[in-house]
This record gives C-alpha cells, structure tokens and sequence, in this order.
C-alpha cells in the first residue's frame, strides 16, 4: 500500500504543480498583462507590443531576460521589472503559449516603397529584414514577428538598437547602419 501511495503521490505531484504555474499564468495576465497588453495581448496602446500570435520561443526570451534587465532598455525596465520575481520558468513557458496561441494581428502597413525595398532586399550595408524576419514579417523561431506591430513600438524598437540602450545582436549593427528616415520606413512597412 505505501508504495502505491508513494506512486501515486509521484505521478499527482507534476499535475498540481502544472495547475499552480497555469493558476500563476493566468492571474499575471489578468492582473497585469492585460492592463498594458490587453485581454488577448492585442494592445490597444501604439507604445506597447501586440503579444497576441508572438513566437512563443520569441516571447520566451523576452521574458525570461526581464528577470535579467542589464540588456533591457530603461522603459523596459521600468516598465516589466516589477514582474521579473513572478516569472518562474513555468510561468513564463504558459505565458508565452497563451499569447503565440491568440490570433495574430493583420498587417495593414503603408504602402512605403522605401520600407519594402530595405526590408525585402536590404540595403546599403543593411541586410534585408526578410532573411530573418520571415518573408512576411511572420517571425521564425526565436525571431520576433513584426507585421502586424504597432508602427510608434517598432520605431522605438530601431530607435533603442540605434542607441544601444536596447541590446539584441545582431539587431544593434544592423540598425546602426540605417538612416533615420530608413528605420521609419521600414516601422511604416510593417505596422498595423
């Protein structure tokens, strides 16, 4: 009989602490995700990201470096920094595939010849954002998707890899390269 318990209590113990970390998720986004982020990661707000049908390795790696802001950027920081002591591993992992797992935001985008051309082709010492990026803005992997992002957020992105006060290699040479005028083409490009 002990030893059957003891299985038992092996075979229990995985699935409850599953439903503490999914209990966890799901709190954060109803108490703190969605203020900023909305209900579905659909962000109402041009300054905050559209989570909603993110890569969920991508979303991973941006939450998980919150508990590690020396490479965020101070409005990150300031921003998330308070949530970094609830991000458990798990908690993380659930967050991320509740917001991959919404539908992506469609890409209106201007019809900015400039931003197109950089983006699928590159230029000048900028490398095209599609070999990285995806052929449509889609994101692979743990490459962020792009279309379909608020126009304002992506313009800081570029902005903060411009700077350094964003840090994410190989973005921060890429950018570096590019005009302003071209960062705010390719912003245009992509935006929702």
């Amino acid at each position: 009989m002990g030893q059957v318990s003891l299985l038992l209590c092996l075979a229990i113990g995985p699935a409850l602490a599953q439903t503490d970390v999914e209990k966890t998720a799901a709190v954060l986004r109803a108490s703190n995700c969605s203020a900023c982020h909305g209900g579905t990661g659909d962000s109402p707000t041009a300054t905050v990201p559209r989570l909603n049908g993110q890569n969920a390795a991508y979303l991973r790696s941006r939450l998980e470096s919150f508990r590690y802001p020396i490479r965020e950027a101070p409005r990150m920081i300031h921003g998330m920094g308070h949530l970094s002591p609830q991000l458990t591993t798990g908690v993380i992992a659930e967050l991320a595939k509740f917001y991959a797992g919404q539908p992506p935001p469609s890409q209106a985008g201007s019809d900015n010849k400039l931003g197109a051309a950089i983006y699928r082709t590159g230029a000048k010492d900028i490398p095209a954002c599609r070999g990285c990026h995806g052929e449509r803005g889609e994101g692979q992997g743990g490459v962020p998707r792009l279309a379909g992002q608020h126009e304002e957020y992506l313009r800081l992105q570029l902005q903060g890899f411009a700077m350094a006060a964003r840090i994410a290699d190989p973005m921060n040479h890429h950018v570096w390269m590019m005009k302003p005028e071209q960062a705010d083409a390719v912003a245009a490009y992509l935006a929702n």
